[in-house]
């Protein structure tokens, strides 16, 4: 699928079940991401690759609205890098302006919807499998120390096809983080919390080490009126 007035892909993802979250560990760190479960998604499709700086500069400009922190840092702002320095506001608001422009309701994903697309039905680790391979991704374990452009890794590309689901940028979710939501959450369509501080992202990025932050079940969250250097998104629909 492909929205041409921003030449921007996605990747159709079929509606059933998939394996969400992490079987316990006893380790209070992955505590939010349990208890693991079946969960079941209605079909939608979800971007392809990060939203680039180039596609958002033409929301910049079409719509006169502010340009991302980072704008001017040669780390961040390649054409076809992810866009970062965002809000999870600034990111809705792109949906939003991409909504008008083509007449579908375009969002930011679920965070059940971004790791079904991200790990596949069977609950692997990984977009790529169960081991972790730092030469798959950009971490802190490659030393890049900034952003490379989207698709740049074809050896970490999830089973549905996407790419850049483990590190490069975190991605904006539409839910409210809540360390205990998997413990109450629905388990058909998950809508996260009801309410909240923070909004969850996903997918590990290039500042963090790589083998826990970029699993595809890890959970992290941010305030959605920040914008920061390692956190961009993708947008998704309902089909």
């Amino acid at each position: 699928m492909l929205i041409e007035p921003i030449n921007y892909t996605l990747i159709p993802i079929p509606e059933g079940p998939f394996t969400m979250g992490t079987y316990p560990t006893g380790l209070r760190k992955t505590d939010p991401e349990e208890p693991q479960r079946s969960v079941t998604l209605d079909a939608y499709a979800i971007g392809k690759f990060h939203v680039t700086n180039s596609q958002y500069a033409l929301f910049v400009e079409e719509t006169n609205y502010r340009h991302p922190l980072f704008w001017n840092d040669e780390r961040f702002n390649g054409k076809e890098c992810p866009v970062v320095g965002v809000s999870w506001y600034d990111a809705t608001n792109f949906s939003e302006w991409l909504s008008h422009l083509t007449g579908k309701d375009y969002r930011l994903p679920t965070e059940a919807e971004w790791e079904k697309a991200a790990r596949g039905t069977d609950g692997r680790e990984y977009p790529w499998g169960n081991e972790w391979d730092a030469s798959k991704t950009n971490t802190a374990e490659s030393r890049l120390k900034k952003l490379t452009p989207v698709g740049s890794y074809p050896d970490g590309i999830s089973p549905f096809g996407c790419y850049d689901m483990a590190g490069n940028a975190y991605d904006w979710c539409n839910d409210w983080f809540h360390i205990d939501t998997y413990k109450y959450s629905d388990s058909d369509n998950p809508m996260g919390a009801a309410e909240g501080r923070r909004k969850v992202i996903r997918g590990g990025s290039w500042l963090p080490r790589g083998e826990f932050a970029a699993r595809c079940a890890n959970r992290a969250s941010y305030e959605p009126t920040r914008a920061v250097h390692n956190v961009g998104f993708r947008v998704a629909v309902d089909l």
